[in-house]
């Protein structure tokens, strides 16, 4: 829960020409106050890494999901060349009657990992081979990032970096609305009515749990952003 930025983006062309657009990003990234900003990388993502994946959800699924095993499980992968991320996100959801399925095939993948900044995710960027394309579906939450402004037109200028380079943005939506209106009022309306929503819904569960011995932490506890505008 929290105010996210959701992008479906698309690319047609070889995994070299993929490789050498994102290098392009990259190096505009590296003059923006991006955390961390990491080499382009392109994977081969192989039915040996699939398996292995696989085996180690079902090994520790709940549960047996504790920390340390979740530890275990990213470490197994690293030893191939892949994090726990790139291949969730290397799956393809499958709708189907019934319900959605995630199915995983060997793939090419070119990816650019980026951090915005404490508290809030990484944007980061997985174009997988589809077919004659490369896609990337994927999320930031900048809901709890400790400097929250930054951190979101950050990511909004990632994408409009990636749109620049003509990159196909088939779906993007920001769950603050600057992506669309480059208002930052309207970010200071939803960002605002997120944190007053999911605050009150931790009110609630904390005095709950208090009644029953309990206790309930949430990130919103460390990280309530509220954003003033001056109209002036």
């Amino acid at each position: 829960m929290g105010l996210t930025i959701n992008w479906n983006i698309e690319f047609n062309g070889t995994a070299k020409q993929l490789h050498a657009k994102l290098e392009k990003i990259r190096q505009k990234c590296m003059d923006l106050p991006f955390e961390d900003v990491d080499e382009v990388e392109t994977i081969t993502i192989t039915q040996k890494m699939i398996d292995t994946y696989d085996n180690l959800q079902k090994k520790y699924t709940y549960p047996n999901n504790t920390d340390e095993n979740l530890a275990k499980r990213d470490k197994e992968l690293e030893k191939l060349g892949i994090s726990t991320w790139r291949m969730i996100e290397a799956g393809e959801v499958m709708h189907e009657e019934g319900g959605i399925r995630r199915e995983t095939k060997p793939t090419t993948m070119v990816s650019l990992y980026l951090w915005p900044g404490k508290g809030c995710e990484s944007s980061e960027l997985n174009f997988c081979k589809r077919g004659e394309k490369f896609v990337c579906k994927s999320f930031c939450k900048t809901q709890y990032a400790e400097h929250f402004v930054q951190c979101h037109l950050l990511v909004i200028q990632l994408l409009d970096l990636l749109k620049a380079e003509d990159f196909i943005m088939e779906n993007v939506h920001d769950e603050g609305g600057f992506w669309e209106t480059k208002d930052i009022s309207v970010l200071a309306k939803n960002i605002n009515e997120s944190t007053a929503m999911i605050s009150s819904i931790l009110g609630g569960l904390q005095s709950a749990a208090k009644k029953a011995g309990m206790t309930v932490e949430a990130p919103i506890t460390e990280s309530q952003n509220y954003l003033k505008v001056d109209e002036n």
